[in-house]
């Protein structure tokens, strides 16, 4: 990854308090997980679902042949820094802004979340990846999303989505000091819980029983098993938040 392709930290704060090398080791790790449990290949047409500065997408830019990769998020700032850096570089990446409301990001947009059509066909992408996303969505929103995930997925396509599930596990982890975060306060139905009440969006996790059941009702096949995370303080894991892969 070369130096002109890591933005400035002013903009990296945006998606964290990370180092232009956390930017990298992210990049890398996540490409690794695509490459190994999502089966991503050169041809594929991609969607980056919260692409914010491209971290994901700049992998990609050396792994993809003949396939292409579409990237929205709802922060101008980064699609602008996407555009310029990565899109004017790789012809085949393209990215574009989302003006979606979110209570941490992006207050006055016009259109909610659940309302929200992914400007995209149907059946059009091979591989679509969230991370962190389903983390911050509320309940209708993640449901919208889910359906819209499935609906612009081809038959026979993957999808490799992050959440922070709650289950016997991580609710007896959540409660120990070995837990980074503690998503423990009740909100809404289903079983949604939150990290701080003030800001729901801030991490939102919901009941794995839940989460399976939307995903069956929305078209998608769970590839099991889960890859559980380390958030909630397990050890041995694949990442900090809990993968997920399905196919439609």
């Amino acid at each position: 990854m070369t130096t002109q392709l890591v933005p400035p930290e002013d903009l990296l704060r945006h998606i964290g308090s990370e180092t232009p090398t956390d930017y990298v080791s992210i990049a890398e790790h996540f490409f690794d997980i695509f490459q190994q449990y999502g089966g991503i290949k050169p041809t594929d047409k991609i969607l980056d679902i919260g692409c914010g500065c491209g971290r994901m997408a700049i992998p990609l830019t050396q792994f993809l042949t003949s396939g292409s990769y579409e990237g929205f998020d709802i922060l101008p700032e980064l699609i602008t820094w996407c555009k310029q850096n990565i899109e004017t570089r790789f012809p085949a990446f393209h990215f574009q802004l989302a003006e979606v409301q979110h209570d941490l990001y992006s207050k006055d947009a016009k259109v909610s979340a659940k309302d929200f059509r992914f400007p995209f066909a149907d059946n059009h992408f091979d591989f679509t990846f969230l991370t962190s996303v389903f983390t911050h969505l509320l309940q209708d929103d993640l449901e919208h999303y889910t359906r819209e995930i499935k609906r612009t997925l081809r038959p026979g396509g993957t999808a490799l989505i992050t959440f922070f599930l709650l289950n016997e596990d991580s609710e007896r982890l959540s409660q120990t000091p070995d837990a980074k975060i503690q998503i423990i306060h009740d909100f809404g139905q289903n079983g949604a819980k939150v990290m701080d009440l003030q800001h729901p969006e801030a991490a939102i996790g919901f009941p794995e029983p839940y989460v399976r059941q939307l995903l069956a009702d929305s078209g998608l096949v769970l590839q099991e098993p889960i890859h559980f995370g380390s958030w909630c303080g397990r050890q041995g894991t694949v990442s900090f938040q809990d993968v997920l892969v399905c196919h439609k």
